[in-house]
């Protein structure tokens, strides 16, 4: 649907570099990645907003097999909505959201009746004629989707539309989006850094790094199936050690690890295990036949986060990182230096090959 071949952008200071993606009609897409990679100048290539057909670029973009590369935004089909939602502030919610009617070929009936779908589905009835340095930003966001629907565009871009939003209010928009990217079944793609925001919105996505999409899939298999060591740390994994593998077996500093037929690759010489898998064992446990690996260690830290504690756990100076709540720590007692048996199931581990 929405397809990226073979993409190169070149500026002064940074670069794309042999972009491909394929969106599928009515997928929510997200890219995510450190700040500073690309993730943001990709969008707007995408849109047009950055001028992506000059000698020094190469590649194509395609939408419903359809080349724009060299159109204009507004003749893409195209729409975006940015993390400050960028309203004309002199301009009332509704003329923000018919702003853009003037210079598309959109039939005035059917734009009517999708204005009044707009304002019912978003609740902005009460905001049309107030102006946007009066809107909370959550209500600012919705003046912004339904500038952008009212348009009808084939797929819609997102660029870190929660962030600049106060807690309460992005758990508002996050289900907002859901609700329209459910119910339209119209195609989003975000930007984001937000991991449960990602996770929570998103089917399939892709990170990109210094300018280059570094994996791609389902973003479920991303975030516990990583190709690389930074992938593996970008995305939270923290248990990422250099590992020996032998069938179903992997060995990190001496200590044994068992895989599932399916983890155990020969060329592999990594593995990752998610800290939410690293489970705290009490004595009557220690022996639970659901959990492969077993083994005891002292603990060398502990981090509060709030609710949880990230806690570190020393085993044969392999030091693992698990998170654990304030239950499981208050019920055995644990402080720095205790004394625990902890475990986690063959198939949470994951291996790869890092070329370095």
């Amino acid at each position: 649907m929405l397809k990226v071949s073979n993409f190169h952008l070149n500026l002064p200071e940074f670069s794309l570099k042999n972009i491909n993606l394929e969106i599928k009609k009515g997928e929510f897409f997200a890219l995510i990645g450190p700040t500073g990679s690309g993730k943001s100048l990709l969008l707007e290539a995408i849109m047009g907003i950055i001028p992506s057909n000059s000698n020094k670029n190469r590649g194509k973009i395609y939408l419903h097999d359809r080349d724009i590369t060299s159109l204009p935004p507004e003749a893409r089909g195209l729409g975006i909505v940015y993390q400050d939602s960028a309203l004309f502030p002199h301009l009332t919610a509704l003329q923000n959201i018919t702003f853009g009617l003037k210079y598309h070929k959109v039939n005035m009936d059917k734009a009517r009746k999708q204005l009044d779908f707009l304002v019912q589905k978003l609740g902005i009835g009460h905001l049309l004629d107030r102006y946007p340095p009066t809107l909370s930003g959550g209500e600012k966001q919705r003046v912004a989707l339904a500038r952008v629907l009212i348009l009808n565009p084939q797929a819609i871009l997102l660029d870190e539309p929660l962030s600049a939003l106060d807690p309460a209010f992005q758990e508002e928009i996050r289900e907002l989006l859901k609700s329209l990217h459910q119910e339209l079944k119209i195609t989003f793609v975000m930007v984001s850094h937000n991991f449960p925001e990602v996770l929570y919105l998103a089917d399939s996505g892709a990170i990109i790094h210094q300018g280059k999409i570094v994996q791609q899939g389902k973003i479920q298999h991303i975030f516990h199936h990583p190709n690389s060591c930074f992938v593996a740390n970008f995305v939270g994994i923290k248990n990422v050690f250099p590992a020996r593998i032998n069938a179903n077996k992997a060995f990190t500093n001496g200590v044994e690890i068992k895989l599932s037929p399916e983890s155990g690759r020969q060329n592999h010489n990594y593995l990752s295990i998610r800290p939410e898998e690293i489970i705290l064992l009490s004595p009557d446990r220690a022996r639970d036949n659901t959990v492969d690996n077993v083994f005891t260690g002292y603990i060398t830290g502990i981090s509060c986060q709030g609710f949880y504690f990230n806690v570190f756990v020393d085993v044969q100076g392999v030091k693992f990182q698990a998170i654990w709540s304030q239950k499981d720590m208050a019920d055995q007692g644990l402080n720095q230096g205790s004394k625990v048996t902890i475990g986690f199931r063959s198939k949470a581990v994951h291996t790869f090959r890092d070329k370095g």
